[in-house]
């Protein structure tokens, strides 16, 4: 048999030489495919193994072995997502921009205590302000968001904000 000589191959929507179908294809539903019963038997296996080695671990005093046994947990106070990135050791982009901004608020601080006159008070503040509209924009919540400063609020919104330091 030749290649010209073969029958054409049957497609599920279309039969030889004919139009679609007016009966459309319908797919199983997942439960049909899956065993639910096997499913059930393996996850019911899995949390058994989970619960036996949790339960071999505690027996052979695994929890006295763990740093802080026996010590009170100490809960964070104050801004939540800055004390889990502490304990985390992570900082992210906004972070360190509060930090620079703090830094440049210290500069500007001392610069008022020695001469309010001092021009470069007002650049700091200005470099500030820039870096905390950035910050606001990529910080994760509102509640880190923080406002412009100025000369006269400079130092209630410092102490707001780096009080804890």
């Amino acid at each position: 048999m030749t290649m010209s000589e073969r029958p054409p191959k049957r497609d599920q929507t279309y039969g030889v030489g004919k139009e679609p179908t007016d009966r459309p294809i319908i797919p199983l539903p997942k439960e049909t495919l899956e065993d639910q019963d096997a499913m059930l038997a393996a996850q019911k296996e899995r949390q058994s193994w989970i619960d036996e080695a949790y339960e071999d671990f505690v027996k052979n005093g695994g929890l006295e072995h763990l740093p802080g046994f026996g010590k009170p947990l100490t809960v964070p106070t104050g801004d939540a997502w800055s004390s889990l990135l502490k304990q985390a050791k992570v900082e992210h982009p906004w972070v360190m921009l509060r930090k620079e901004i703090g830094s440049l608020m210290e500069k500007a601080i001392n610069r008022m205590a020695k001469s309010s006159f001092d021009p470069e008070i007002d650049a700091l503040i200005e470099d500030a302000n820039k870096q905390i509209a950035e910050l606001n924009r990529q910080a994760p919540s509102l509640s880190l968001h923080r406002s412009r400063i100025s000369r006269d609020n400079l130092h209630e919104q410092y102490d707001r904000w780096y009080a804890d330091k």
